[in-house]
Parts: C-alpha cells; sequence; structure tokens
C-alpha cells in the first residue's frame, strides 16, 4: 500500500514539473520582461502572456489607448423630460376669422417655409380686399384728375378752386386706401401679398396658412369646414433634428454642472440606446417651492428616435472631487471601467507587448465613477493599454489556466 502511495506522488510531481503544452485555439502563454510601469502577472504565479493570432485580434475588436492623467469623471443622474427647441415648434393660427376650407398636408409630412398647409375662406377678408381694391382704384382716379387739374391751372384753362377741389378728393382716396391697407395687415396679410393684390386686381376670400419654418407637421388640430378665429391653432410644425432636454437640477447639485458639459441621456422607451448631449443652458432663478434650477440640454436627433414629451434619464459628466481636497488633487490615470479586469482576485489592465501579443499587468485602483476608475498604481502615464477588449484576454487566458492545470 505503501510503494503505490509514493508511486502516486512521484507520479504527481513529475506532472506539475513539466512545461504545460495545451494552448487554447487563437491564444497561448509564454515568457517575456515585464514591461515597465507596474508588476505583470502578479495574479498569475508566472510572467504570463496571452497570444492571439491576427484574426483572432481583429474578432476580438481589440481597442488601444494611452493611460492619460485627468480628473475622474462622474455621472450626475437627473431626471429630464424631452421638449421642442424655442425656435424649433411652430403654431400655425387661421389669423382670420372664417372656415378652414382645404387641407394640404398630413401628419408626419415634411414642409419648407412659406409652403401652404392649409386654405381659410374668410368672407370678411374678402370683403376687406374688395374694400381696399375698391379705394385704390378711387386713389389712383383722384391722383390722375388732381395732376390734370394742376396742368389746366397753369395754361389758365381751370380755376385755383378746381384744382383745390380735386386735390382734396385725391387726399381723401389716399386716406381710405391707406385705412383699407391698414385692415388687411389687421387680418394677417403681408406687405407683400398686398403688393400683389393691387397689382393683380382682383380679390379672393381664400387664404392661405403657411409654415413659418422648415419642419415636420407633427399636429393638425383643424377639421375639414370648421369655424375658426383669428387665433384659432390649425397646425403645429416642428424641426424634429434637435431637441431639448429639460432637467430640474437640485439647488445643491448646482456646483458640479456647467455648460459644456456632456450628458447621456437614456429613455424607458429605447432600452439599451444611449443619446449624447450638452449643457446648454444653467438657470438662473430657483423654483421657490422644488428649489431646483431648470437646465437645458440640447440634443441632436437626426433619426428623429426622441419623441417630444417622452421622460428621461439625464447623466451630466461632472469632475469628482475628494472632500477637502484641491481641484489638482484628484488628478490621477483614468481609464475605462471595462478595462480592469479580475484575475485570481487581483485587478489588472492588459499591455500590449506587439499587435498580437498582451500580457497582464497588476495594478491597484481608487475611486470611480459609473463609468471610468482611478488607477493609483501599476500603469504610468503614457503608457499603453487595451481599453476596449480586455474581458476577451482574461478569457482567453482562463482557457490557458484550465488546460495547464493551474489557477490565473
Amino acid at each position: 500500500m505503501i510503494p503505490a502511495l509514493l508511486l502516486a506522488g512521484a507520479l504527481l510531481a513529475a506532472g506539475c514539473s513539466e512545461k504545460p503544452h495545451a494552448h487554447a485555439p487563437g491564444a497561448a502563454h509564454d515568457d517575456d520582461h515585464a514591461p515597465r510601469g507596474g508588476k505583470d502577472a502578479a495574479a498569475t504565479g508566472h510572467d504570463a502572456r496571452v497570444t492571439l493570432t491576427p484574426e483572432a485580434v481583429r474578432a476580438a475588436r481589440l481597442e488601444l489607448a494611452t493611460a492619460q492623467v485627468k480628473p475622474l469623471v462622474s455621472g450626475l443622474v437627473v431626471p429630464a423630460r424631452i421638449t421642442f427647441t424655442q425656435g424649433g415648434v411652430a403654431k400655425v393660427a387661421s389669423r382670420v376669422p372664417g372656415r378652414l376650407d382645404t387641407l394640404g398636408v398630413v401628419l408626419g409630412q415634411k414642409v419648407k417655409r412659406g409652403q401652404v398647409l392649409g386654405y381659410l375662406d374668410s368672407p370678411e377678408l374678402g370683403q376687406a380686399r374688395a374694400d381696399f381694391l375698391s379705394a385704390a382704384t378711387k386713389a389712383r382716379v383722384a391722383e390722375a384728375n388732381y395732376k390734370r387739374e394742376q396742368e389746366l391751372l397753369a395754361k389758365g384753362i381751370t380755376s385755383e378752386r378746381e384744382m383745390r377741389e380735386a386735390e382734396s378728393a385725391f387726399v381723401t382716396a389716399q386716406a381710405e386706401t391707406n385705412a383699407a391697407d391698414g385692415r388687411l395687415h389687421a387680418l394677417g396679410l403681408s406687405d407683400k401679398e398686398i403688393s400683389l393684390l393691387r397689382a393683380n386686381d382682383h380679390y379672393s376670400s381664400r387664404f392661405p396658412a403657411v409654415s413659418p419654418l422648415d419642419g415636420t407637421v407633427v399636429e393638425i388640430q383643424g377639421t375639414l369646414g370648421q369655424a375658426v378665429e383669428a387665433t384659432t391653432p390649425l397646425f403645429t410644425v416642428a424641426d424634429l433634428s434637435q431637441l431639448w432636454a429639460m432637467l430640474d437640477l437640485a439647488e445643491s447639485q448646482l456646483s458640479r454642472v456647467r455648460t459644456g458639459q456632456r450628458v447621456a441621456l437614456t429613455v424607458q422607451a429605447l432600452p439599451g440606446q444611449e443619446f449624447a448631449g450638452e449643457v446648454g443652458y444653467i438657470g438662473d432663478i430657483v423654483d421657490e417651492k422644488t428649489r431646483t434650477i431648470p437646465v437645458r440640454v440640447v440634443v441632436g436627433n437626426a433619426d428623429r428616435r426622441l419623441k417630444p414629451g417622452m421622460f428621461a434619464q439625464a447623466t451630466i459628466a461632472t469632475e469628482a472631487e475628494a472632500p477637502g481636497e484641491g481641484r489638482n488633487a484628484n488628478h490621477r490615470v483614468v481609464v475605462p471601467r471595462q478595462a480592469i479586469q479580475q484575475v485570481a482576485g487581483e485587478q489588472v489592465v492588459f499591455v500590449p507587448l506587439s499587435e498580437t501579443q498582451f500580457r497582464p499587468r497588476e495594478v491597484t485602483t481608487g475611486a470611480s465613477s459609473a463609468s471610468e476608475v482611478e488607477v493609483l498604481t501599476g500603469l504610468a502615464a503614457g503608457e499603453r493599454y487595451v481599453a476596449q477588449g480586455a474581458f476577451i484576454l482574461k478569457s482567453e487566458l482562463s482557457k490557458e489556466s484550465m488546460g495547464e492545470g493551474h489557477s490565473h
């Protein structure tokens, strides 16, 4: 019995002393000298490295970065709501009393500035146009008669009294024309529209409702045949390529926010998707009831996935400072969270030895945020490291560990 136990112990010792030969597909472990900046592969118990084939490197989509000293960016989470920008939405009203005669657009249609959205039939506008044309015609006749009387007076053919009467008639006609012109302006016609009316010597009771901006028809409030007043809203046109996220920032958080900071937005309706924005405005007045300050974030929306009215969660990228320390005290090497991996209970980053070889480097970490981690020791500023894809290298290291029968 004792010889058998001695033989088994000898075989086990011989197996552990042999250099392992099993390798995972596309990866291997070799010995190499440790790069500068920290202790390599401390957790693995030997000087390890991962070698990938060029094809495996491409498939892993590894991304390298240079370690930089900068402030740790933390995320300040604030509820938000998506709205139109101030100059990016327009309520198109009837401007004249009457009824909605024609709809020229449908919901979701893209329109240009000045495009007709629909026509109204307005008897009041038609009468005002007729009055203007009548007054304009009388003014032209009165002006011609006045000029003729001036010429006749110069030749001694007419009297001073007749010339003065012609002048008075002309002034009266001009006043009536100006009054009719003012009435048209009051009903919503522009100078250009009135000039065209004068040139055509024609009037109509139809009046166009036009879009004041390039955008999309997001709402049609009017219905055909509906009686409307001068202020009745008929259409809403909005530019959806850029929106605002309105945040209510707690008074205690104000010191951490400034214009220009990056903001990441998520909405419940689009899980897993993130939208980038920037703080564009911080309010100047604190709401007395809620003790919050309005903050406006400008968000690009070229693909129109965001909808006004959505509720969102905004994460403002702010600098995290250690309590009682100055602003520069927290400036250390900072890396993305995914660059830090746990290997055999130790925290490591992977540093490249070549385009296809990588070595785990033990590091110690400090403060962290939702997306970044401070590296206190083990990685020096200016060194290259794997910023994305480190988990794949860890997996390859684990495969090698299982193949060798050792724990990495």
